[in-house]
């Protein structure tokens, strides 16, 4: 699935987390080179149910209309932050922005809503981007059209970004929360930016800037490329012939900075007193490992479906080491009933249907899995993790939304969305968007969704 930039009305996503106990506590073995363990949380205020998935929408507006009409069964909302408009100077705080974001979390909580926050750090400031060294650049100096900062390996990026999750915690009633969201890209998800970033399809490796080669002005918790200045493709690097384990531990470094990103701002977050969950949005499903394994072989001189490749999305290699770095990490499908689904759907047999033994297919060599729906893989693979998952649907298609035209309605995103997520055991589904419940943009009613979850 592509990447998925929000309209500033609609691009929240939701995620949410039902406490397990595995929240706690990291697997006894960590991956090499995975960050440091997020020091582990307490257990947050309110519980969410595991047997069956609690149900909420996404980009709520928390409005006491809204809030009075909500469909029986949905109790929780994501309220999503901006960047820009909480702190559009240096560590100066909008207060008029922050009363009313905090009176926003504050009116659903006090009607009995669970609150997910979006960190809104895809959002920063005019100031963040003039930051030195703060672009993102690709192999051929190329900055994304986007305006996207480096929020993986930039210092004062990351600087940046923890004061401002500093003070957004203290902003709102953080230890009422049951989940913030992180990530790393321009869509507020896992992942480097995708190919249309650069306006030149899959083309573009975004760790080219003198922090990820040379250590100038790297992020804490970061390392350098283990291969300086060379270029994903080349036969050669520093007049010896590139192996494909040159090529498979430059990958490793590529996505693994992506991972201990997220651990460095939950760190902050933590720092910060919040105790709660701590959520990643994962766009599509990443590169299958056999993919993976055909891209090494030829120093990584091709491209994988969706741009995953570039992206850095390796979901079955990070999530345990996310898993490791991060107790109390949450893995959110964000196309839940996308266009995978529905083309899965269709095949016959059918296998858009998440089962008994897919953590364990996924791996296997005489496993096929490439005709498996994002959904179904990124599913599998945070199980493998050990990670709980939520989900939402892609919304209306168009180019600010998760939808495509080869997207199933609205109302049968509803439908089968709420299928998968009780199929693929989520912790929680939340309908994109809050907006296609109380206007006539879908054709949906409060009514239809209290009738898909009550069925």
């Amino acid at each position: 699935m592509r990447s998925r930039p929000r309209h500033r009305a609609i691009r929240a996503l939701g995620v949410l987390l039902v406490l397990v106990a595995s929240c706690g506590a990291a697997p006894a073995d960590r991956p090499p080179g995975a960050p440091a363990p997020v020091p582990a949380a307490a257990p947050p205020s309110v519980a969410l149910p595991r047997a069956e998935p609690a149900w909420g929408v996404v980009d709520s507006t928390c409005a006491p209309e809204r809030l009075a009409a909500r469909p029986a069964g949905v109790d929780v909302a994501v309220v999503e932050a901006f960047w820009d408009r909480f702190e559009p100077t240096p560590d100066a705080v909008d207060a008029g922005y922050a009363d009313g974001l905090r009176a926003t979390v504050q009116r659903c909580l006090d009607a009995g809503v669970r609150v997910v926050l979006g960190s809104g750090l895809q959002y920063p400031p005019a100031w963040v981007r003039a930051l030195p060294d703060a672009a993102v650049r690709d192999q051929a100096g190329r900055t994304p059209d986007t305006g996207a900062v480096d929020t993986v390996f930039s210092a004062a990026v990351a600087a940046a970004a923890d004061g401002y999750l500093r003070r957004l915690v203290a902003a709102v009633p953080a230890d009422r929360l049951v989940g913030i969201r992180l990530g790393t890209s321009t869509a507020g998800e896992l992942g480097h930016p995708g190919p249309e970033a650069s306006g030149a399809a899959f083309d573009s490796w975004w760790a080219f800037g003198p922090a990820p080669q040379h250590g100038q002005g790297l992020a804490p918790g970061q390392v350098p490329s283990p291969l300086p200045d060379w270029i994903p493709g080349q036969r050669t690097w520093q007049g010896r012939a590139v192996t494909p384990d040159q090529a498979r531990s430059w990958f490793d470094w590529y996505s693994g900075a992506l991972v201990r990103a997220v651990a460095d701002r939950a760190r902050s977050l933590r720092a910060a007193g919040y105790r709660g969950p701590v959520h990643v949005p994962a766009a599509g499903r990443g590169v299958l490992p056999a993919a993976l394994d055909a891209a090494v072989a030829v120093v990584l001189d091709t491209a994988v479906r969706d741009g995953a490749l570039r992206r850095g999305l390796d979901y079955v290699g990070d999530l345990p080491a996310l898993a490791a770095a991060v107790p109390g990490a949450v893995v959110d499908l964000t196309g839940l009933d996308d266009a995978t689904a529905v083309r899965a759907r269709r095949l016959s047999p059918p296998q858009d249907r998440c089962r008994p033994g897919d953590a364990q297919a996924l791996v296997g060599r005489d496993a096929v899995v490439d005709t498996w729906p994002n959904q179904r893989v990124t599913a599998a693979a945070a199980a493998r993790a050990g990670l709980p998952t939520v989900g939402e649907n892609p919304g209306p298609p168009g180019p600010t939304t998760g939808g495509t035209a080869d997207s199933d309605s609205e109302a049968d995103q509803l439908r089968y969305a709420v299928s998968y997520a009780r199929g693929c055991g989520l912790s929680a589904f939340l309908l994109a968007f809050e907006d296609d419940l109380y206007t006539d943009r879908s054709g949906l009613t409060p009514a239809d969704y209290e009738a898909a979850i009550g069925g």
